[in-house]
């Protein structure tokens, strides 16, 4: 718990098989947002590890099995605009999931955090 910094009960913490962390969530959640946060953390460890592809392939699993769930789909949508950018380094990628971002979930701080992306022409 120390190496971790848990400080509450249930922590669960992705990790890789070297103790690296890549994500984390604190408390209980039903079942399906259970699930849908370990597929996100595993798309997240995609994405931090350069593994664009499989990222991508993480974030869309969730946005058609959850998508709903305001905690975790627009943070899918957020990183699966960013992984094309980075498989494909075609800025466009980045502006094109801003759109999705504003259109499906326009309150959420993901949308926020892309509108930068709006200076893209």
């Amino acid at each position: 718990m120390k190496r971790y910094a848990v400080k509450w009960t249930p922590t669960i913490i992705v990790l890789d098989s070297d103790g690296e962390e890549y994500h984390r969530f604190v408390g209980y959640l039903p079942p399906e947002d259970f699930i849908a946060q370990i597929l996100l953390g595993k798309a997240n460890a995609e994405f931090k590890l350069d593994h664009f592809e499989q990222a991508m392939q993480g974030f869309q699993e969730i946005l058609v099995r959850f998508p709903n769930k305001a905690d975790v789909a627009p943070e899918a949508q957020y990183y699966l605009g960013v992984s094309k950018y980075k498989a494909s380094h075609d800025p466009k990628e980045l502006k094109s999931g801003l759109e999705i971002l504003q259109r499906d979930y326009p309150n959420s701080e993901w949308t926020k955090k892309a509108q930068v992306y709006s200076l893209i022409p």
